[in-house]
């Protein structure tokens, strides 16, 4: 399976720390946009050479929207919201909070009488933004209830207690949706996620079978190391396993490897990707995250989610 440079990932999961409101650049000429775009561009291309980073530069730095977040110190924070788009590879999504020099990175400003960031506000509407969209539509519940946001890996043990949890939780949301979000660590858990992707386009009326089953039935391969035999291994066992409960997978093929081969590089492999690019761009470095309309919830925080959903 084909993923986007994790060194990339990482670099962002680092850069992006904040979120903000966001309006069209035009409504913001107080900030220094060419001067922002060459100054991130610069301070990646250090990271440029290293395996896997794609070289970048002022051109591969898009910028969607700005809008001013707030004042500190005689400094103008503007809200930057963008993507590095690599001339290959898949492009990134980024929110910053940058000074109106377009000079500083500001992950964050406290302010420790109140106890709350003076940015809390600007990150909760973007927030909500960012999640318009965001997930793959698994079940209907009552109207009038929020929308559940479900970022997860179907071979984390929290994420699995969650689903089991969240599906119980029917009449509380309405509506339920997953991203995928497979670890490096649980070694064909991108497969399980391929295949759900599959499952969403080409047998919609399974889509949620194909989801339960990954997250209850589905075995968790043991591999002893993630050597390249020991990870094919893994992929085809979990394949395989889809196969045996899913006759309608014979289309992708007739045995676990057939099915491997047929979803690297393929388009649903590129939604779990994609999913995992975007939730990165909002900060999302481990599962599960749960997003109860706009508010975050991190891990299997049961008694948190009884607050949300009741």
């Amino acid at each position: 399976m084909r993923r986007y440079p994790v060194s990339l990932l990482l670099a962002l999961a680092l850069l992006v720390l904040s979120q903000a409101p966001a309006l069209a650049e035009a409504e913001n000429a107080a900030f220094n946009m060419q001067a922002f775009r060459k100054n991130f561009a610069a301070g990646l291309s250090g990271l440029a050479g290293q395996t896997n980073f794609p070289a970048l530069t002022e051109e591969n730095v898009q910028v969607d929207k700005v809008d001013k977040a707030g004042a500190f110190g005689g400094l103008d924070i503007y809200a930057v919201k963008g993507r590095l788009a690599p001339a290959e590879g898949q492009s990134q999504p980024f929110l910053l909070f940058v000074s109106a020099d377009g000079q500083f990175h500001v992950s964050d400003i406290v302010n420790l009488y109140a106890g709350r960031s003076i940015f809390k506000d600007a990150r909760e509407r973007m927030r909500a933004e960012d999640l318009k969209g965001f997930g793959h539509s698994l079940l209907k519940g009552a109207p009038d209830k929020p929308v559940v946001i479900y970022v997860s890996d179907p071979f984390c043990p929290y994420c699995r207690q969650a689903f089991a949890y969240l599906l119980d939780k029917k009449q509380a949301f309405s509506e339920l949706r997953l991203a995928h979000f497979p670890l490096s660590s649980h070694p064909g858990a991108d497969i399980a996620c391929a295949l759900m992707a599959w499952a969403e386009a080409k047998a919609p009326k399974k889509a949620l079978d194909f989801v339960r089953f990954g997250y209850g039935e589905l075995p968790v391969p043991k591999v002893a190391d993630k050597s390249p035999e020991n990870m094919k291994k893994a992929w085809e066992e979990v394949a395989g396993a889809y196969l045996g409960r899913f006759p309608e997978l014979k289309a992708l093929g007739k045995s676990g490897a057939a099915i491997v081969k047929a979803l690297g590089d393929s388009k649903y492999d590129r939604v779990v990707s994609e999913d995992m690019a975007r939730a990165t761009g909002m900060g999302i470095s481990g599962t599960p995250i749960i997003f109860v309309g706009s508010t975050r919830v991190e891990g299997f925080d049961e008694g948190r989610l009884n607050e949300l959903l009741k």
